[in-house]
């Protein structure tokens, strides 16, 4: 009985070290792993398919959210909606709703159209955080709702989508000509400049930043060397009705302060003489 005992405990004892020294090899021998593992670096490439994976996979998460918040917050609506289509054999509930309205008027009752419940101010107060909710989101979904609403015409827009269009086209308007002035190495700190916003203010707004930045740099030359030569400004002797593109180049902002060469700059560059 003692034998047995002293084989069993012998063979724990054994049994117990061969572990122990597995499990420290193991670990020892998975430590490298580990390491090799924390210095991994990934390829462009790799990154921006992890990136593009994992995005796809949190807007995938947050459709099905709204999906299922939007499900459960009308399913009385979308319930009818089927029971409609199913009886009266249309496919979508704006020509259910038609088809009832007529449906009515023939037997002498009219339906009010629905008007949505919000006042003007909460309509537009709306409409500017949707738009900027989607200028958060930067260029490209702004060009995409662009694009979008242009292609329902604007004489087909709510008034709500009007709102939102012209605030997204005026700031994919904006966002494109800084662009443009970048690509020309014009930085963001000189358009935004006291002196050069107050000269673009006077300018044809029709204009793009672009050409109204290269006049201002056309005229400050000759205003920087006024400066130098003289305090006073160089009036020019006699007012012409239209001004070449030389000539302009060689007014100062001092000579464009007087209105009636101001106006026949303008003219000039608009062809309206």
């Amino acid at each position: 009985m003692e034998e047995n005992e002293e084989l069993v405990t012998d063979v724990t004892e054994n049994v117990d070290e061969q572990a122990t020294e597995e499990l420290v090899e193991g670990a020892t021998a998975a430590e490298p792993e580990k390491a090799e593992e924390s210095v991994k670096t990934y390829t462009e490439e790799e990154l921006n398919a992890k990136v593009d994976e994992l995005l796809a996979k949190k807007i995938a998460r947050k459709e099905a959210k709204i999906r299922r918040e939007y499900e459960e917050k009308y399913s009385d609506y979308l319930e009818a909606e089927s029971v409609l289509n199913a009886g009266l054999g249309t496919s979508n509930i704006k020509e259910a709703t038609d088809n009832l309205r007529n449906f009515y008027k023939d037997k002498g009752i009219e339906v009010p159209t629905y008007q949505p419940k919000y006042n003007e101010f909460d309509m537009e107060a709306g409409a500017e955080k949707e738009a900027n909710s989607i200028i958060d989101l930067g260029y490209d979904e702004i060009v995409s709702e662009v694009d979008r609403l242009a292609n329902i015409g604007y004489e087909n827009m709510t008034d709500r989508d009007k709102i939102i269009f012209t605030k997204l086209a005026e700031e994919r308007k904006r966002v494109e000509s800084e662009k443009e002035m970048n690509s020309l190495g014009i930085t963001k700190e000189d358009i935004e400049k006291e002196e050069f916003k107050n000269f673009a203010s006077k300018l044809d707004p029709n204009m793009t930043l672009k050409e109204k930045y290269e006049f201002y740099q056309s005229v400050k030359p000759k205003e920087s060397i006024n400066q130098m030569g003289s305090m006073k400004s160089t009036k020019p002797n006699t007012i012409k009705d239209h001004y070449t593109d030389e000539e302009i180049a060689k007014l100062s902002l001092d000579d464009l302060d007087d209105d009636a060469v101001w106006n026949a700059v303008r003219n000039s560059m608009t062809g309206k003489n």
